[in-house]
């Protein structure tokens, strides 16, 4: 007689591999919360400066400021391409000229502070034209803001 051959059990190792990766999610949610719960106050980071001024503001007032990014970014997109052509040529250049890269680089830094002072302009003018209870109802807005600190995504928690 023949010998009938056993089938393998290939399932096993992939119910096997399924139910390790099964355990290990479970186990990282629970020290995840363990870790979240236990660290308290120490735990929550604050929201990042700029980030917390720009939510803590009213609706219509970070619509504006949407709107002057928007126009600040368009105004240095054309300039931003011509910097990415030049830092190609310069990565593929030989030799190779660090100082025409961090040439580039220092012209992105000043554009990044440019970009910012704008908007830190633009948010004076408008924290300048509240009334008082009104700037007062901004801090307290501020306030919670930062005492919420962030989600994983990096934004502010919103109510």
């Amino acid at each position: 007689m023949s010998e009938i051959p056993v089938s393998k059990r290939r399932w096993m190792p992939i119910l096997l591999a399924v139910s390790l990766a099964v355990n290990l999610l479970v186990v990282g949610i629970i020290l995840g919360t363990a870790l979240r719960i236990k660290g308290g106050e120490q735990a929550r980071v604050p929201p990042g400066f700029g980030l917390a001024l720009y939510h803590a503001l009213p609706k219509e007032d970070r619509k504006v400021l949407r709107g002057e990014l928007a126009t600040l970014r368009s105004k240095g997109s054309e300039r931003r391409s011509k910097d990415f052509q030049e830092l190609r040529k310069a990565l593929l250049q030989v030799p190779f000229e660090p100082e025409i890269v961090q040439g580039l680089l220092d012209q992105q830094v000043q554009a990044t502070a440019d970009l910012q002072e704008s908007l830190h302009q633009e948010w004076l003018t408008q924290v300048s034209e509240m009334t008082d209870s009104e700037r007062q109802i901004y801090a307290e807005r501020l306030e919670e803001v930062i005492k919420r600190g962030r989600h994983r995504n990096g934004k502010p928690k919103e109510n």
